[in-house]
């Protein structure tokens, strides 16, 4: 299953890439833009005159040995933006010392490097820089670099060892993702710390890339505020995962294949999840979605396979396109009424044997009417129920306040009752005490009276 899905989502992965073939500079475009003089080529390379000696702009050759530290005793200081692209005849690579500056994805797609030595005074590992060189097992990097850019070690599927300089100062989003990491040499690096098997800043505040070798369960600490793109992409043998709110922001592929986490634990706070940040988990059964939670990006949950429950909360806005692709246990889903946009193919759709498209058996939706939930039922011929969920909220408050009223009615005359028969008790306790009072003065009249006839009669 996941290597059907792998195949439908590779030109998704492509068009994520940052840079393009447009981006290699062929000899037409360089003649019509440049004087003739500034562009030179030696049957390996095609070079441009740049301040302070020679850029390479492209390879031309099939088979790559070194890279010229001069040309024409003119130093080569720079290698352009993608000049090695897709370059599969380069095995090995020593940067000589002159070079100074290497532009983006220059050595991408160099199916066959192996090793990477630079002896150069760079002081930066660009974007992409090596992104998707399969067969790289080696890089070593002087201790000038003070930068690492976007996804420059991305996709490097056989590097399993890294060593950060001592000079490093900042890395950059995603530069180890689907790189299945074991161990980083931080020693003497003041600005990043190597513990747990996980590579974090000195303040351990950000998470950049966890050993593959990461296992049982996950909690990430309070004090985590980001967790870089792929930072836990193939860490096969975790089986719980915690993410504090602190973390607002899950970027993509962070816990790209996963298979072994079963529960996820996503902490109020978290607002946005990225692009594939949770493909193929295939473990994971159920999913609630926190109240916070206001994007899920294209292909988060592609390929979780054992997904049967999902909750989404009401304040979710947008999910991405094959968000919840293959996953063909999921039979229904409950879309709420803030939801504005769902991309296409996100729910109810897995593959085939033969990869192709196929809708999940009996999936159902409830949705509210005129929502995006109900176009998206109808335009996708997907079973669904609709109803106005704000008219049944409304209904239930209006229920609810008038037993309020009720009850507080009901108590007013139980109260008004309870006074009434009290002033009635009072007012017949004061009326036995006077007719006593009265009685008591009336017998003592009449005990005196024959007292004062015989006084009367003795005179």
């Amino acid at each position: 299953m996941r290597n059907k899905l792998k195949k439908l989502t590779a030109a998704a992965v492509t068009a994520m890439m940052s840079f393009s073939l447009s981006s290699i500079f062929p000899m037409t475009s360089y003649a019509a833009s440049t004087q003739a003089k500034d562009i030179l080529q030696d049957g390996s390379f095609i070079y441009e005159n740049v301040d302070g000696g020679y850029a390479i702009r492209k390879c031309t050759a099939s088979i790559i040995k070194k890279i010229p530290d001069v040309l024409d005793g003119v130093p080569v200081v720079e290698i352009g933006e993608s000049a090695f692209f897709n370059c599969e005849g380069l095995s090995e690579l020593t940067i000589p010392k002159t070079v100074k500056k290497i532009g983006n994805g220059a050595f991408s797609y160099c199916t066959s490097l192996k090793k990477v030595t630079i002896e150069s005074r760079l002081t930066e590992i660009p974007d992409e820089a090596f992104y998707c060189c399969p067969a790289l097992t080696s890089v070593t990097l002087p201790d000038t670099i003070t930068s690492i850019g976007d996804s420059a070690f991305a996709q490097c599927y056989s590097l399993s060892e890294m060593a950060i300089p001592d000079s490093l100062q900042d890395m950059g989003d995603s530069v180890f993702t689907c790189t299945p990491i074991k161990n980083f040499d931080t020693e003497g690096c003041a600005n990043f710390v190597y513990e747990d098997k996980i590579l974090t800043n000195k303040e351990k505040t950000a998470i950049y890339k966890a050993s593959i070798d990461y296992s049982g369960e996950l909690r990430v600490d309070e004090k985590v505020t980001s967790i870089s793109g792929g930072a836990f992409s193939q860490c096969q043998n975790i089986t719980e995962a915690y993410i504090s709110g602190n973390v607002t922001e899950i970027k993509d592929s962070a816990f790209r294949e996963c298979i072994g986490i079963k529960k996820l634990d996503l902490a109020e706070g978290i607002a946005t999840i990225g692009a594939g940040a949770f493909s193929y988990n295939e473990s994971l059964e159920m999913l609630e979605l926190p109240t916070t939670i206001v994007s899920v990006g294209d292909q988060a949950f592609i390929g979780c396979v054992s997904l049967n429950k999902l909750i989404l909360q009401n304040g979710l806005k947008t999910i991405g396109e094959d968000s919840f692709y293959g996953c063909e246990k999921l039979s229904q889903v409950s879309v709420p009424k803030s939801v504005t946009e769902i991309g296409d193919k996100a729910f109810g759709y897995t593959v085939n044997d033969k990869s192709e498209d196929v809708k999940v058996s009996d999936f159902k939706m409830t949705v509210s009417s005129g929502t995006a939930g109900e176009k998206y039922a109808k335009s996708n011929d997907i079973s669904y129920n609709a109803s106005d969920k704000d008219i049944k909220h409304i209904a239930f408050i209006v229920v609810a306040v008038a037993l309020i009223i009720t009850v507080i009615v009901f108590a007013i005359v139980l109260m008004a009752r309870g006074k009434k028969g009290a002033s009635s008790a009072a007012k017949k306790a004061m009326k036995e005490a006077k007719e006593k009072e009265e009685e008591a003065n009336y017998k003592k009249i009449i005990d005196d009276e024959p007292e004062n006839d015989n006084k009367k009669s003795e005179k």
